[in-house]
């Protein structure tokens, strides 16, 4: 990876200033995260709201052995708007690009450069809880994230089957026989 000199003299001091940012991209609108405080506005023009502290990522794995990990964001303190998108409809969210940044910052806490993409992510499943504090209801929202990698293993063109044949073309009776030849000797050709 390519840093500019900023951020290469950051990186060679004792003390690294750096902040993760979330994007999760639903299919009605994209909302903007990060785990400091109030609104940010990074180089590249985009405005992340502030969670205060309140925010976690699970580790960001590498896929290895053919694994494809899940990755865990847990946002606590968010309003009301980020909480219904677990209570809405499945494909506001589902399959839907969830993107992490690293945002780099100097000494008075000032950004450097435009944030760095470190792993691309879709959304699966969102989980909302709702607890009713002095101050009103806190909402925290737990949303688990896969590569896009994890239908690798499954077959490319279907399952050789022939119902799901029939679904692609009904006329096509190529595999209608498939289930009853297991363990059955075949002479080919027949002379």
């Amino acid at each position: 990876m390519d840093f500019s000199a900023a951020i290469a003299a950051q990186l060679a001091g004792d003390v690294v200033r750096v902040d993760a940012l979330v994007e999760f991209q639903f299919a009605s609108e994209t909302i903007r995260l990060w785990n400091g405080f109030g609104q940010l506005t990074t180089s590249d023009a985009k405005t992340w709201e502030g969670l205060s502290g309140l925010g976690s990522i699970s580790g960001i794995d590498q896929s290895i052995n053919g694994s494809a990990p899940t990755q865990t964001f847990t946002v606590s303190g968010v309003d009301s708007r980020f909480a219904a998108r677990a209570k809405g409809a499945q494909a506001e969210y589902y399959r839907q690009p969830v993107l992490t940044y690293l945002q780099f910052f100097d000494e008075d806490w000032q950004t450097l450069d435009a944030p760095f993409a470190v792993a691309f992510r879709q959304m699966d499943t969102i989980k909302a809880r709702r607890e009713m504090t002095d101050d009103g209801p806190v909402f925290t929202v737990s949303v688990a994230a896969e590569t896009p990698f994890i239908t690798r293993r499954r077959p490319p063109n279907g399952y050789f089957t022939d119902r799901h044949q029939k679904l692609i073309d009904p006329t096509d009776l190529g595999l209608a026989y498939t289930a009853g030849i297991d363990g059955k000797s075949i002479l080919f050709p027949d002379w």
